[in-house]
């Protein structure tokens, strides 16, 4: 049977960044050429970062992303890559703002240049999706590349998650694989949907699908990964894992019946890969509940911090379990030597919450300051005497307390640079419970 080497590059990328997103792209190239892949699938918007958001309407930084594009594809050899970017609608069209008119496009790049373009034809928009508001739909769906003598669908995320969206028009037109590039974030339960879901898109079609996914945080998105390779039935062949990159290849399996006489651009020419295929490589489990969300946590405040210039955090430790979690989340993502937990008692505080905010932290090995917040306190209510006069003490006085503690944690930040982590949890925040 004859099989398709296909390198997948499960990246952590940086919206925005677009000669490191280069760099790292470039490591995956050269990784496809040692092994001798066929083709590589790299995630969606790889150069630009996902989702780059408003960023799209500058047109400096569509320029650049095009100009990284052929800048890479220069160096491209052997194994095609597909790399997400953003390209321009025909014409350099522009909306009734002024905005160039772009797509969510994957670029095919061989031997120097690019080969080939496909553009998203479907465009998520509901839930954390606004693609709508920044691309242009495409409309080649049934577009198919040969590469090295097999004919390839290749689609953008959302393309695959309808039943009868671009893959299912390009397996209709004759594709001996299907290609799909992500840029798909997490959400409790969605590792067992997605897998479910492309089990059957590949089943129904009756040829393979490798699906390769980002992975990272970027702001209040999580992007866990678990790049899938699925043969001929729906059986899965490779799961990579979640919450953290690899590279692999996989020997793609391809059906007998092969598409003679489909119109495709060829990408690259050549034979398959001789000799046997190799098996593929031990799959990575699904993580359990709890450790997917542990996991997206860890890997969400890791990457918030780092990707926008900071090293260290600081929490402020009440004893409590929201601000102990908070702390042992902080030391698993950044490292204990980058976390400060500061303790700031009052004259309502037990001697216990200071006694265990102490235990806490030498457990994590975190750093640790109490400051005592009683003088500022006394300070706010000589302050406020006067027009306070009169009125039993309540959440005002409260409220007091959460402040002064919040202005102490605000200035360790400004002196020292590390931003500050809240300690609320989800039920005191869907409700409004928290001091400003």
């Amino acid at each position: 049977m004859d099989f398709l080497r296909v390198a997948g590059a499960q990246l952590n990328l940086t919206v925005g960044d677009i000669e490191g997103n280069l760099d790292r792209i470039a490591e995956a190239m050269a990784f496809a050429e040692e092994v001798q892949a066929d083709v590589l699938l790299l995630p969606e918007l790889a150069i630009t970062g996902y989702p780059p958001e408003d960023l799209l309407l500058r047109d400096g930084f569509v320029n650049a992303n095009v100009e990284a594009l052929h800048r890479r594809a220069g160096k491209s050899g052997d194994a095609t890559t597909v790399v997400g970017f953003v390209d321009k609608a025909a014409g350099a069209a522009r909306d009734d703002a002024g905005h160039t008119r772009v797509h969510n496009a994957a670029a095919l790049l061989h031997g120097g240049r690019v080969r080939g373009i496909y553009h998203k034809g479907l465009l998520p928009n509901y839930g954390v999706f606004d693609e709508d508001r920044y691309f242009v739909a495409g409309a080649d769906a049934a577009a198919l590349w040969e590469i090295n003598g097999v004919y390839a669908g290749v689609s953008v995320c959302e393309d695959i998650w309808v039943e009868d969206g671009p893959p299912a028009a390009q397996a209709a037109a004759g594709a001996d694989v299907l290609l799909n590039i992500n840029g798909s974030p997490f959400h409790i339960g969605k590792a067992a949907e997605r897998e479910a879901m492309l089990s059957e898109r590949a089943a129904g079609s009756g040829i393979p699908l490798v699906y390769v996914n980002l992975v990272g945080g970027q702001d209040e998105l999580v992007f866990d990964g678990q790049s899938m390779v699925f043969g001929t039935g729906g059986d899965l062949l490779y799961r990579a894992p979640q919450f953290e990159e690899d590279l692999f290849w996989v020997d793609v399996p391809l059906a007998e019946e092969g598409a003679s006489g489909v119109k495709a651009v060829t990408v690259s020419r050549g034979d398959l890969l001789e000799g046997e295929a190799e098996p593929p490589p031990a799959s990575h489990p699904r993580l359990d509940e709890d450790e997917e969300i542990y996991r997206a946590l860890c890997l969400g405040l890791h990457d918030y911090v780092h990707k926008n210039g900071f090293a260290d955090v600081l929490i402020g430790l009440s004893g409590g379990i929201d601000s102990a979690l908070t702390a042992a989340v902080a030391a698993d993502a950044l490292g204990a030597g980058h976390v400060r937990g500061v303790t700031m008692p009052s004259r309502y505080s037990s001697e216990g919450s200071v006694e265990d905010s102490r235990l806490l932290a030498e457990n994590l090995g975190i750093g640790f300051d109490e400051i005592a917040i009683e003088g500022p306190l006394t300070g706010f209510e000589e302050a406020l005497s006067a027009p306070f006069a009169g009125t039993e003490p309540d959440v005002t006085e409260e409220n007091l307390q959460a402040r002064v503690r919040g202005t102490i944690l605000m200035a360790l930040s400004n002196k020292h640079g590390g931003l500050v982590l809240a300690t609320g949890n989800k039920s005191e925040y869907s409700v409004g419970y928290a001091t400003l």
